[in-house]
């Protein structure tokens, strides 16, 4: 599995900066600039604290994914008419969901 990383690097971390009059919520790395500013149009704060927890993990979350499928990879093999909870349909899931992080789906 390739190791390709087109989005900024993480670790990402929520700012402690929230703008009550517009619900933004700022994420950052090491840079003194934050990458990405979370605008939500519906939710309350804590709604938008949680999708911003859930985006500051997805670099993390991705690379863990990928450690797991290549980990997987390696101890399952193809099973014909193997049901959704065998760890080769799991792997397959796996797999789709990285495809689909990483813009392949």
């Amino acid at each position: 599995m390739a190791d390709t990383v087109e989005h900024t690097p993480g670790p990402w971390q929520i700012e402690g900066r929230y703008d009550i009059e517009l619900g933004s919520l700022y994420l950052s790395t090491m840079h003194p600039m934050p990458i990405f500013e979370l605008q939500p149009l519906v939710g309350n704060r804590d709604e938008h604290m949680a999708n911003a927890l859930l985006i500051a993990a997805a670099p993390d979350l991705l690379a863990e994914a990928k450690r797991a499928a290549e980990v997987m990879e390696r101890h399952i093999y193809p099973k014909p008419d193997v049901g959704p909870d065998h760890p080769y349909s799991v792997l397959q899931a796996l797999l789709a969901v990285i495809a689909k992080a990483e813009g392949r789906s």
